[in-house]
Order: C-alpha cells, then sequence, then structure tokens
C-alpha cells in the first residue's frame, strides 16, 4: 500500500545556514518519514532593501535543498520589520502559494501539517481552503500565549483554529487557551514533545566536566537558550546573583546567544558576579548533551512555554530542572512519583533564587525515576491525529 503523502509548512525548521533552526520540527518530520512521503515548506522572511538588516533571515538559502534526504522548500514572505504584523499571515499566504500549487500537481499532498499559529498556521490555512485540502496546526507555545494578546491578530488565530481539520498542543495550558479562543474541544488534542533517548541519556559527570573543561567540584546551574526577552535570562542572573551571596562554590554555565546579548553580559558586570559565570555561546546542538549531563540543574526562567524540549532533555541527562511555573513543565515533573525539580512563580527572582538554594540541599534521584516517551513514539500519536483528519 502506498504512503499517504506530508506537507510538513513552518518556518521553524533547519536551513543550510541555520542548521539548529526548529530541530525539534526536523525531529518530528524524521520519525514521520517511514509512515508519509514527505516534502517541507519552510518559508523565509524578505524585506526591502532599506529594512534587510532588520530582518534576520539568511539571504543565502537557496529556494531548494535536500536536507537528510527530505525535499526542503524555502520560499520568501514579505514582511516590514515591526509593521502591519496583523498583515503577516496574508504575506506568509502569497509567499507560500505558488510553491504550493506546484507541489499540489507534483507531489500531490493528501494532508498539510503547519507549525507554528501565526502567521504560518493562518497562512496555511487559507491556502488549504483554497486548494481544498486537509490541514492539521500545530501549536507550539508562544504563538498562542503571546500572539492573540493583540486584537487583530487574535481574530486571525481564531480563524485558524476554528477552521483547521485538527489541532495539535503541547499541553493541558495550551488546549485551555485554544478552546477559548473557539477552537473545538473534541478535534484539539494533546500531544507533549518526545526526547532523543539515543544522544540525551545518563552518562559519566566528571568525564564530562573534564571534556568540558568545567570545575569538578563546583555545582553548576546551566542555562541553554536563546537570550530574548520571554526567556527570562535577566530574572535567572539577578536570582544567581542573591544565590551568590550566600552560596560559595557554585557557578552559573549559560550557553547560547541572541539580541539581549549585550544586556546580559552589562548586567553581568554591573552585579559583579563576572568571575562566577561561563558565558559558552551557541555551541553545536550535538554537544547540549555534553553539558546537560556535566550540569547538577537546569534552569528555565522562561516566562511563556509550550512543551519546552530542553527540560525533557535534562531530565533524560539525569538533571533536575530549576523552572518557571510554565506551559507543559508542571504536567513534566509531575509524571514521576520522586521530585523530578522545582518551580517558581514567571518574572519573580527572590522565588527562583530561592528554589535554587533549596535545589543544593535535595537529595536528587532523577536518573533512576524518569521515564518519557522517545520521538518514534510521538510520531505515533501524531500520525493517528492525521489519519483521523484525512478520514473525515
Amino acid at each position: 500500500m502506498p504512503k499517504q503523502k506530508l506537507l510538513i509548512i513552518s518556518n521553524l525548521y533547519p536551513n543550510s545556514a541555520e542548521p539548529t533552526r526548529g530541530i525539534f520540527t526536523k525531529q518530528i518530520a524524521e520519525h514521520l518519514i517511514d509512515k508519509y512521503d514527505i516534502k517541507v515548506i519552510a518559508p523565509l522572511p524578505w524585506a526591502p532593501k532599506w529594512a534587510k538588516k532588520l530582518v534576520a533571515s539568511p539571504v543565502d538559502v537557496p529556494f531548494f535543498e535536500q536536507i537528510d534526504n527530505i525535499d526542503v522548500y524555502h520560499p520568501r514572505y514579505f514582511v516590514i520589520p515591526k509593521i502591519g504584523r496583523s498583515l503577516y499571515g496574508f504575506f506568509f499566504f502569497a509567499g507560500i502559494l505558488l510553491t504550493l500549487l506546484k507541489l499540489q500537481r507534483e507531489f500531490k499532498p493528501d494532508l498539510i501539517n503547519v507549525h507554528w499559529i501565526y502567521p504560518d498556521g493562518f497562512g496555511a490555512v487559507l491556502a488549504a481552503k483554497l486548494l481544498g485540502l486537509s490541514i492539521v496546526t500545530h501549536s507550539l507555545g508562544c504563538d498562542i500565549n503571546e500572539y492573540s494578546k493583540y486584537f487583530l491578530r487574535r481574530q486571525l488565530i481564531k480563524y485558524t483554529l476554528k477552521n483547521a481539520d485538527r489541532n495539535i498542543v503541547v499541553s493541558d495550558a495550551l488546549k485551555t487557551k485554544c478552546i477559548e479562543l473557539g477552537a473545538s474541544a473534541d478535534k484539539t488534542t494533546v500531544i507533549l514533545n518526545g526526547v532523543n533517548n539515543s544522544i540525551f541519556f545518563n552518562r559519566d559527570k566528571l568525564e564530562l566536566r573534564k571534556q568540558l573543561a568545567l570545575p569538578s567540584e563546583t555545582k553548576i546551574f546551566l542555562y541553554a537558550g536563546n537570550f530574548n526577552i520571554e526567556k527570562g535570562l535577566c530574572y535567572l542572573i539577578e536570582a544567581y546573583s542573591m544565590l551568590s551571596k550566600n552560596q560559595s562554590n557554585i557557578m552559573l554555565c549559560v550557553v547560547g546567544s541572541g539580541p539581549l546579548e549585550q544586556e546580559i553580559n552589562g548586567q553581568i558586570n554591573s552585579l559583579g558576579i563576572g568571575d562566577t559565570v561561563k558565558l559558552c555561546g551557541r555551541v553545536p546542538h550535538s554537544d547540549i548533551p555534553l553539558y546537560l549531563g556535566a550540569a547538577d540543574f537546569l534552569c528555565l526562567p522562561s516566562l511563556r512555554e509550550g512543551c519546552p524540549n530542553i527540560v525533557l532533555e535534562a531530565l533524560a541527562s539525569g538533571t533536575p530542572v530549576l523552572s518557571s511555573r510554565v506551559g507543559a513543565v508542571p504536567d513534566v515533573l509531575a509524571s514521576a512519583e520522586v521530585p523530578l525539580g522545582l518551580m517558581a512563580t514567571p518574572e519573580n527572582s527572590v522565588e527562583l533564587a530561592s528554589i535554587m538554594e533549596k535545589a543544593l540541599t535535595m537529595d536528587w534521584q532523577v536518573r533512576e525515576n524518569f521515564q518519557w516517551m522517545n520521538w518514534h513514539d510521538n510520531a505515533d500519536r501524531i500520525a493517528e491525529v492525521f489519519d483521523e483528519s484525512v478520514s473525515r
């Protein structure tokens, strides 16, 4: 029996210039490839010449490339940064339409799966309705939690959720939010992310520290992520500064970079904690398991999240999680009978410092008690939703 044909649409997908962009979408695609013939449309924003400096889009990415044997198309869609964001969904629709028409003729997809609700989901739903194709959306967190705060975008998000055949969300909290926005409860399914157990597993902590040139006896708090407002790194820096006044032999290891890099560096310097904060910059994705295995605690001070992969990856590596109480984190940390981590209120440095201090006194047994579905199991659950959508 021939495989059904699946077309994935998302701006969050790796490309030759950004190999770690949207890596979780690629992991889903790779584990669905046994069940479906897959092609990907991963659009990139395009701006007028005078505004190009404001658009973080690599201009040297080709229109078409093969990434690990999956055909990936990169049409451009028009944006003017910070202006007319309520129009981005229509621009996204216009940007993907010719590529989608080409693939409808040549590939003949049975189903579209779009990751990220706005502008991607809205533009893809418009296109799917125009071409008579089934479509399943995949909400990830900020696309619902943040963008629905704005009146015009909120209306477009409502349209997207109501007009998709099915909606997949990555946490119970996100499902509640989508239903509030008008999504039908019976066509909205919670599927938490999977974890790649082949690279995230228990390792020798001392050996990893030696490999990464990290001190062997120091208690290490790890942050790994982008330097964006929604990631809340400034609150972690402040909390660590409070903690360091009462605790010795501790270190904050920061992996990542982003638009707030200058502000973060300035904050570290002004607080006088630079001697125990190690800024590692952005590292290859293949090195993230090493840092997670070497750390004593992963810190996730986010203001908003869906189902953060880094939490699952840390726990699979045997490392407890100190997180804001956001998204699916409470569900994940409640998945075992023993403590897997501690949570604080978002944007609360004092409370975050308190749980960091408490964590130093606890006896953690994460390595023996965390079990989670892998990406293959995740793909099986997603495929069930796809099959129901197509059969309808």
